[in-house]
C-alpha cells in the first residue's frame, strides 16, 4: 500500500475510525504501522535483524488499568541499539492537536530518554515535539511543538517527513544534522544535570537532619545511610512506572506522612526483592524524626512536581547520573553537613563514558567472543570491568548478552523465549538472572561505587518485566555480592607488605578468577595525582607493573592488570587517551603490547572529542590474548559518520615489529600513500642539519633570578628592577634573552624575531667551547654581577646543578650545561615547543632561549656549508604538510597544540632538493623568495595595527603572497589530487 492509498483509506471510513470505540491497537496496525514502514522504517523486523540491533521496538498495548504515568512509548526508533526517537499512539478519537496532558506525556518520555524529539500522533495528526525542555505542570499543548502535519498533508509533506523522522535520516546522520541545535540544547541543560541537582539537594538536606538526630554519627556511615534511602526510594518508585508496584504506594504514604506504613513497605521489599538493598539502615528513631525531607522527596518523584518518566528512564541514564553523584560527598563540619568534592577528584574532569562508545566496545569484544558459542558456553562465561564504577559499562554489557541469547534461542529452541509481539521475544526471567550472576563481575575501590553498580544492573533486570512476569518465588532479585566486589582490582593482599594499610589500599584478590571479556574506561590519573592522593599505592604500581616507566598514568596498568587476570584468547576493550602511542613515558606500555603480540585493533578518534565538556584525544584500544604480529588500526574523520556506521570501517594491517620503539607513527588508511610519498622524496631533519643541528635552549633552573627586563641602559651598564629593589649589571656578563610573550613581542613564524630581554651569563666562549668565569673574577671586574648573585645565594645554592659542581664556588652555574656553546649562532630558528603553528622563528641576534618542556623552546640551526637556506627550512616547518606531520609523531594537547621537542623535529621530514637541477634550485628558491616578503609585510601589519587603511592592505597582500607560497608548496611535494586529504590541523582542532 502506497502513501495515497493509506491516506485514500482513512478518509474513507474517517467517521469510523473518530469513534470512541475504535481503539489505539487498530490504529497502530490499520494506519501507523504502514506509515511509517512507507518512512523506511522495518516495524516487524522483517529483515530479521539481530536483537541488539531492531530499528524498532514496539510496546505491547497496555492491558488492564494502569494509569498512563506507568506506561511506556507505542514505539522506539533507533539507530542500532541507540534510541532516536519515539512515538506516542493515541486513538483519531483522541484530539491530539489540543490535548496538552498528551503532549506532557510524550515529552517527558523524550526528555527523560535524552532524545532530541519525539512524536505524539492518531494519524489524523502528527506533531513533533523538542525534548530539550524540561515539562512544566501548566504547559499547553504547544509548548515546544514543533511541527504539526495533518493527514490531508502527508503526500504534500512526505519528502519533509522522511529527512525529519525517515529511516534513511537516521542511518545516513541527516536525523543528528536536522536537530543539531536541539542536541546543542541538551549538552548545555539535559536530565542528568537536572535529576543530579536534585539528588544532590536530598543529599545534603538528608545529611542533614540524620546529623541532627545522631550527631556522633561517621561520616563513611553518614554518607551510606543517604545512599541507601536514595536507592531504595527510586529504586520503588522505578518498579511502580514499570507496573511492578502499584503507582503512587510512595506518594500515598507521604501525603499521609504514615512511617510505619513506609516500614512496613521497606520490610515487604526486603522479602520481596532481597538483593541487599533494603538491608535496614536507618533506624525507626531516624526515620521518625526527619519527615520533612523524606516526604519532600518521595512528592519531588512523582509528577506534576517530577519532569521525569521513569518506564524509560533507562539504567545506563541513572549510571551516568551516578558516576557523578560519586564524586562527591558529605562531610562533616563545624557549620554542619556539607557536599564536597573527594580530594582525589579535585581538579580533574569528572566524564561519563558516551552509550555509543560502550556499545562499541561491546560489539568488538564481546560479539566476536561469543560468535559461534553456544548457549551453555555464552552462559558459563565470565565477563567484567575491574573499574566498574557505577556500573555503566556492565549494564550495557548485560544487555548485549541478553540480546545475544535471544537470538541464539530463536534458533535453537524458540519455544523458550517469552512472545511480547509481532517477531518480538524476551529471555524468561529465570534465563536473565542467570546472565548476571555468571557472566557479570564488576570490581571498584569506592564502595558507594559499587553500590550504585549493583542498583543498576538490578533495575536493567527488571526492564520490560512487571508482575506476571516475574516469578512467583521471592525473593526476586538476586544477590550481587559476589559478582560486583568492593576492592583495588589492582593491588593484591601479597603485594602490601604493612597490613595497617589495608584499609587504606583496600587490596583485592581475584584468587583465580579470571575472564573471558574484560571492558572498560579505566581511571586517567597522571603520577603527581597518584604520588598525592594515593601516596600508599603509588610505589606499590612501581614495583608491580612493567608499564610504570618514570613517569606514567594509571590507564598504563590498569591495561597490564586486565591482561594479566584475561583468560588466553580473551578480549579487553577499552577507551584510553591516545598519548600513551607517543610520550616517553608510555614506552613501556609500548614494549609490553610489542612484545607480547596481544594489540588487535586500535581506532583513534583523532581530534573528535568523545567526551562532553572535556577535552581528552582518546582512542579504543582492543586486545585479544593471543600473539600476533600484526593489528588494525583506523583514525576517525567524522565522529557522526563513525556513528552511523556501525563499525563498519576500512582499517589498515599493521605489523607490530615495524613500529619504532621511541614513538608509534600511526597514519589512517586514507593517509598512508601522502605519508609514503612525502617520505620517500624527504630526508629527516636531523639529516639536513646534522645530529647537533637540533637543540635545546639553556637550563638555570632559576629564570626569576637569571633573566631580567632592563629599564634603562648605557654604555657599561643594564637598569632593572628585581624584588622592589633596582639593581645595576655589567652588559659584558649578560646575552640577549627571549621571554615568553603574548603581546607585540610574541614569537610568530613571520614576525621578525627580536630578543625582549637579558640573561646574566657567567661564562665565556674558549677554543674548545665555554668555561665558567671565575667567581674571584667577577668580584674584581664585575663588582656589580656580583652583589647582584650574592644577594641571591641561598636560593642559587639550592638547586639541582647537573653535574655537580667541582667546588663550593661554582654555586652561581646555570643548572644545566646544555647549549652553553651554541648561543652565538649567527641565525637560527627558534622553535615553540608547545605550539599550534606559526611558531619558527628566524634569530639574528645571538639569542638564548629556555628549555623546560613542553613550556619551552628548541633551536634549529643551519650548517655553513649547507645549500639549504634557512628560510626555505622555516617554510616547511610551518606548512600543512610539516603541521600535520608533528601532529601524527608529537603529542596533540587542549585546542590542537602540537608537542614539537628535539624527538619530533629530528624526524620532520624535509623535500629534497637536487641543487644540481635548475628547476628543483628556481623552486627552492622562489619559496625562501616568498618566505622572506611574507616576513617583510608582516612587519609592516605590525607596523600599521593602528591605522585600519594600510592594515587591511597589508593583510589582503599577505594573504595573496602567502597562497602563491602555498602553491609552491604544492608544486614542491607534487601530491597531486592527494595533496587536499592533507588536513589542516588548526582547523580540525578548532572545535576545542
Amino acid at each position: 500500500m502506497n502513501l495515497s492509498e493509506l491516506v485514500e483509506k482513512y478518509d474513507a471510513k474517517r467517521d469510523e475510525y473518530l469513534k470512541s470505540d475504535y481503539n489505539e491497537t487498530q490504529v497502530r496496525a490499520d494506519f501507523l504501522d504502514p506509515f511509517f514502514e512507507l518512512l523506511g522504517w522495518d516495524i516487524k523486523n522483517e529483515k530479521n535483524k539481530p536483537t541488539n540491533e531492531r530499528e524498532v521496538l514496539l510496546e505491547e498495548p497496555l492491558k488492564g488499568t494502569a494509569s498512563e504515568n506507568t506506561k511506556k512509548p507505542d514505539y522506539t526508533f533507533r539507530l542500532f541499539s541507540e534510541r532516536k526517537f519515539f512515538v506516542e499512539a493515541k486513538k483519531p478519537n483522541v484530539s491530539v492537536e489540543t490535548n496538552p496532558e498528551n503532549a506532557k506525556q510524550v515529552r517527558r518520555y523524550g526528555f527523560t530518554a535524552k532524545l532530541k524529539v519525539s512524536v505524539l500522533t492518531n494519524f489524523e495528526y502528527l506533531l513533533i515535539y523538542d525534548c530539550s525542555h524540561k515539562v512544566e505542570k501548566d504547559d499547553s499543548h504547544d509548548k515546544a511543538l514543533i511541527k504539526t502535519y495533518h493527514y490531508k498533508e502527508y503526500e504534500d509533506k512526505i519528502d519533509e517527513i522522511r529527512a525529519l523522522l525517515g529511516h534513511e535520516s537516521v542511518y545516513s546522520g541527516q536525523f543528528d544534522k536536522e536537530w543539531q541545535s536541539i542536541e546543542e540544547k541538551i549538552n548545555r541543560y539535559n536530565v542528568d544535570d537536572l535529576f543530579l541537582d536534585q539528588i544532590n539537594d536530598w543529599r545534603t538536606k538528608l545529611g542533614k537532619e540524620i546529623f541532627e538526630h545522631e550527631p556522633d554519627i561517621e561520616e563513611e556511615r553518614l554518607n551510606d545511610y543517604v545512599q541507601s534511602y536514595i536507592n531504595r526510594i527510586i529504586f520503588l518508585r522505578v518498579c511502580e512506572d514499570r507496573n511492578l508496584e502499584e503507582y503512587q504506594t510512595l506518594l500515598g504514604f507521604a501525603d499521609k506522612k504514615d512511617f510505619e506504613a513506609l516500614i512496613k513497605k521497606f520490610n515487604q521489599a526486603d522479602k520481596r526483592y532481597n538483593s541487599g538493598l533494603f538491608d535496614q539502615f536507618l533506624s525507626d528513631k531516624i526515620i521518625g524524626n526527619v519527615s520533612s525531607v523524606f516526604w519532600d522527596i518521595i512528592k519531588q518523584l512523582y509528577y506534576p512536581e517530577s519532569p521525569y518518566s521513569f518506564s524509560v528512564f533507562s539504567s545506563d541514564i541513572l549510571g551516568s547520573i551516578y558516576e557523578i553523584f560519586l564524586t562527591e560527598k558529605l562531610t562533616l563540619k563545624k557549620e554542619g553537613i556539607e557536599l564536597v568534592t573527594k580530594p582525589e577528584k579535585v581538579d580533574r574532569d569528572v566524564v561519563t563514558t558516551p552509550g555509543f562508545i560502550i556499545k562499541s566496545i561491546l560489539n568488538q569484544t564481546v560479539v566476536p567472543f561469543c560468535k559461534d558459542k553456544s548457549i551453555d558456553e555464552i552462559l558459563s562465561s565470565k565477563m567484567a570491568d575491574i573499574a566498574c564504577g557505577s556500573g555503566a559499562f556492565l549494564i550495557e554489557l548485560y544487555q548485549l548478552l541478553n540480546d545475544q541469547l535471544i537470538d541464539l534461542f530463536l534458533k535453537e529452541d524458540k519455544d523458550k523465549l517469552v512472545q511480547t509481539n509481532i517477531n518480538t521475544f524476551k529471555l524468561p526471567f529465570e534465563t536473565k538472572q542467570e546472565i548476571l550472576l555468571n557472566c557479570i563481575y564488576g570490581i571498584d575501590k569506592d564502595y558507594n561505587a559499587v553500590e550504585a553498580s549493583k542498583f543498576g544492573l538490578l533495575l536493567k533486570l527488571l526492564e520490560g518485566e512487571d508482575n506476571k512476569s516475574i516469578a512467583v518465588n521471592e525473593p526476586i532479585l538476586p544477590d550481587l555480592s559476589n559478582n560486583i566486589k568492593y576492592g583495588n582490582s589492582l593491588i593484591s593482599t601479597d603485594d602490601v607488605d604493612d597490613r595497617e594499610d589495608f584499609e587504606e589500599i583496600n587490596p583485592f584478590n581475584f584468587e583465580g578468577l579470571n575472564f573471558d571479556v574484560i571492558v572498560g574506561n579505566p581511571p586517567y590519573m597522571k603520577s603527581e595525582d597518584m604520588k598525592e592522593f594515593t601516596p600508599k599505592e603509588y610505589p606499590l604500581y612501581k614495583t608491580k607493573y612493567l608499564s610504570s616507566y618514570k613517569q606514567f598514568d594509571k590507564y598504563f596498568v590498569f591495561v597490564e592488570r586486565a591482561i594479566e587476570v584475561l583468560k588466553d584468547g580473551g578480549y579487553l576493550g577499552y577507551i584510553i587517551p591516545s598519548k600513551f602511542l607517543k610520550v616517553g613515558a608510555g614506552k613501556k606500555l609500548r614494549e609490553y603490547l610489542q612484545n607480547e603480540g596481544y594489540l588487535d585493533r586500535l581506532l583513534s578518534f583523532g581530534a573528535n572529542q568523545v567526551f562532553k565538556e572535556t577535552t581528552t584525544y582518546t582512542c579504543i584500544l582492543i586486545i585479544e590474548k593471543t600473539s600476533s604480529d600484526s593489528f588494525e588500526y583506523n583514525e576517525i574523520q567524522s565522529l557522526t559518520d563513525w556513528k552511523v556506521s556501525k563499525d563498519e570501517i576500512e582499517y589498515q594491517q599493521i605489523n607490530t615489529s615495524d613500529l619504532d620503539e621511541e614513538v608509534w607513527i600511526l597514519v589512517p588508511p586514507y593517509l598512508i600513500d601522502v605519508y609514503e610519498q612525502i617520505n620517500s622524496q624527504s630526508s629527516s631533519l636531523e639529516q639536513i642539519v646534522g645530529s647537533d643541528g637540533v637543540f635545546n635552549g639553556i637550563q638555570t633552573s632559576a629564570n626569576r633570578i637569571y633573566i631580567f627586563q632592563p629599564e634603562r641602559e648605557d654604555d657599561n651598564y643594564y637598569y632593572f628592577t628585581k624584588n622592589d629593589r633596582e639593581w645595576t649589571i655589567e652588559k659584558e656578563l649578560t646575552k640577549p634573552y627571549f621571554k615568553t610573550s603574548r603581546g607585540d613581542d610574541s614569537l610568530h613564524t613571520y614576525r621578525p624575531f627580536k630578543p625582549n630581554a637579558r640573561v646574566f651569563y657567567p661564562y665565556r666562549k674558549t677554543d674548545t667551547g665555554v668555561s665558567l668565569v671565575d667567581l674571584d673574577e667577577i668580584e674584581d671586574r664585575f663588582p656589580k654581577a656580583f652583589e647582584y648573585i650574592s644577594h641571591y645565594k641561598e636560593d642559587l645554592e639550592d638547586r639541582d646543578i647537573k653535574p655537580e659542581p667541582e667546588t663550593d664556588n661554582e654555586w652561581y652555574r646555570y643548572g644545566r650545561h646544555q647549549s652553553l656553546d651554541k648561543c652565538g649562532l649567527p641565525q637560527k630558528i627558534i622553535v615553540g615547543v608547545l605550539s599550534q603553528g606559526d611558531k619558527y622563528a628566524i634569530d639574528y641576534h645571538g639569542t638564548l632561549i629556555s628549555s623546560g618542556g613542553t613550556a619551552g623552546y628548541c633551536v634549529v640551526s643551519l650548517p655553513e656549508e649547507s645549500n639549504y637556506s634557512i628560510y626555505y627550512i622555516q617554510a616547511l616547518l610551518n606548512s600543512k604538510y610539516l603541521e600535520w606531520y608533528s601532529a601524527l609523531i608529537g603529542e596533540v594537547f587542549r585546542g590542537g597544540f602540537i608537542a614539537r621537542g628535539t624527538k619530533v623535529l629530528n624526524k620532520l621530514p624535509i623535500r629534497n632538493i637536487n641543487f644540481d637541477d635548475e628547476n628543483e634550485k628556481e623552486l627552492h628558491d622562489k619559496i625562501v623568495e616568498l618566505q622572506e616578503d611574507l616576513i617583510k609585510i608582516f612587519t609592516k601589519i605590525d607596523e600599521n595595527s593602528r591605522n585600519p587603511r594600510q592594515l587591511d592592505q597589508h593583510r589582503r597582500k599577505f594573504a595573496v603572497v602567502k597562497a602563491e607560497l602555498d602553491k609552491k608548496l604544492e608544486e614542491l611535494y607534487q601530491l597531486g589530487d592527494e595533496d587536499s586529504l592533507i588536513p589542516m590541523i588548526q582547523d580540525i582542532y578548532a572545535t576545542d
